[in-house]
């Protein structure tokens, strides 16, 4: 199961999953990205740590005034991040999904495995009319998800039906946990 937010730029999509994930009271797998303070570079860290605006999290940097994605720091971060993420984590996080990453192979095909295994993820998409024709595209129709649109009129009560589906997710998991468990 999958949930990805999409929206405008600002509108407060990813406010929307850090309130979830509040009330949730999880502690999330997967990644999280951002601009370092100085605004040149987009970094990529693991969503259970604060965030890291490191050269070594740098994943795309402003050259002549366009963001450019580093493929090859997408393909050694972001799987590496998933990969021990599924380990032990009840929940993943992909914040944010885009298309710096679109040449990074090995990135998105660890995405696409986390979008289609077993732990339900809560994501980040760019909007419909920005993932036309991209690998986000098949991403957002894969099957047991869906894609919800924030914005200024349901952002606030978003967090509390967002917490409600996935709640009841993890717990169904652990009851699911919880049988296999008896049996042995």
């Amino acid at each position: 199961m999958y949930v990805f937010l999409t929206g405008p730029s600002g509108v407060g999509k990813s406010t929307a999953l850090d309130r979830t994930l509040a009330l949730l009271g999880v502690r999330p797998g997967g990644f999280r990205t951002g601009f370092a303070p100085d605004r040149t570079r987009l970094c990529l860290w693991p969503a259970w740590e604060m965030p890291d605006w490191s050269e070594e999290h740098t994943v795309a940097r402003m050259v002549q005034g366009h963001l450019t994605g580093d493929p090859e720091a997408f393909d050694r971060l972001g799987p590496r991040i998933l990969a021990e993420s599924r380990t032990w984590a009840r929940l993943l996080v992909l914040d944010e999904l885009g298309w710096l990453e679109r040449d990074a192979e090995a990135f998105c095909q660890a995405v696409r495995d986390s979008v289609a295994g077993e732990l339900p993820v809560l994501g980040v998409i760019k909007p419909e009319r920005q993932r036309a024709g991209t690998w986000l595209e098949s991403l957002a129709q894969a099957p047991d998800g869906t894609v919800v649109t924030v914005d200024t009129v349901n952002r606030d009560s978003l967090p509390v039906l967002l917490a409600e589906q996935f709640g009841a997710t993890l717990a169904g998991m652990e009851k699911k946990q919880e049988r296999a468990g008896n049996k042995q």
